[in-house]
């Protein structure tokens, strides 16, 4: 496991570097390279968003990876206008192949939505003229994706979910549950999103996180998440001082008394315990996470309208039950 996620490591830093580069120098040998390395790490994300909404195949595929390359030429364009390169970069790029896998999604849901007959047999093709116009359907689908208020409605849609994910782990930092209870959400359902080493649609991983934990003390692992979280995450992320201050509380550990921060955790710590804990800790961080939404008024609402309805945050957002 820590094999595939210093592979995953040196991929970002190898393209956050090629990024840097070309946005200096502007030479497209440089953006070609960019591109290829950005494709290996998310194109494997466009995929599998397109094959779980059973959108998938090679045309719906190519036009997601060109829209998100067309994407990242542009922001490096606004970058240099801006006259600020990015630091975070290569992890805003994971939000822009999200997107475009999505746009690819919500194109095939229109075709399908508004050109298939009722008897759930399968739509005419895309070259198939419409009585009104002389547009085909292709034509007429192109125009819904590249309305003006599609594209503001994605801006808004990016603004909400890196806002409520900085949000999310900025009240983990912040808050007071024991060390280990943090280290397992942290690990469980943070990370390995973040690093991209499980499917999008599994919501954590206590065995990915007791092998990536294994044979590491509390206060190496403390000082390790915190390390990451600034790195891969926000650089403004760190662990409260309550989370320091506890670590050098005395614990029993089997029969003998020791430091908490000198604990190996997965010698006291299974993946059971880190699956309860990553869950409960969900639930507790996402309560604080809404008292903290309610105070932006464009936040909640945007939140109510772009957030799916099965999401924790959203039932306690709109008071439904919290599941």
């Amino acid at each position: 496991m820590d094999i595939q996620y210093s592979k995953k490591r040196e991929s970002f830093q190898k393209a956050q570097q090629l990024y840097e580069q070309y946005y200096v120098s502007n030479d497209e040998n440089l953006f070609e390279q960019l591109l290829v390395l950005t494709d290996s790490i998310y194109g494997k994300q466009v995929r599998n968003l397109l094959k779980q909404n059973g959108c998938f195949n090679e045309e719906s595929e190519h036009t997601a990876l060109q829209e998100a390359r067309l994407a990242i030429w542009q922001q490096v364009r606004k970058c240099r206008e801006n006259g600020t390169p990015d630091p975070d970069f290569i992890r805003y790029c994971k939000g822009i192949y999200y997107h475009k896998g999505m746009d690819a999604v919500r194109t095939q849901n229109t075709y399908r939505r508004r050109f298939s007959d009722n008897s759930g047999r399968a739509p005419v093709s895309f070259d198939a003229p419409l009585q009104e116009g002389g547009k085909n359907l292709g034509d007429t689908i192109e125009d819904v994706r590249n309305s003006l208020e599609s594209g503001i409605a994605l801006d808004e849609q990016r603004w909400v979910f890196n806002s409520l994910f900085i949000l999310y782990c900025q009240c983990l930092a912040n808050g007071k549950a024991e060390p280990p209870r943090e280290l397992a959400l942290f690990y469980a359902r943070i990370f390995p999103h973040v690093v991209e080493v499980i499917p999008e649609e599994k919501m954590a991983s206590a065995k990915w996180a007791f092998e990536h934990m294994k044979g590491k003390t509390v206060q190496k692992l403390g000082e390790k998440s915190e390390a990451e979280m600034r790195e891969l995450i926000d650089q403004t992320l760190r662990w409260h001082e309550n989370f320091w201050l506890q670590l050098e509380k005395t614990i029993c550990a089997g029969d003998e008394k020791t430091l908490l921060k000198d604990v190996i955790y997965t010698d006291v710590y299974g993946k059971n315990k880190i699956e309860d804990w990553s869950e409960s800790m969900h639930r507790t961080v996402v309560k604080e996470v809404v008292k903290n939404v309610m105070k932006d008024s464009r936040l909640v609402e945007s939140a109510v309208e772009y957030i799916s309805d099965r999401d924790k945050i959203y039932c306690l957002i709109k008071g439904g039950r919290d599941r």
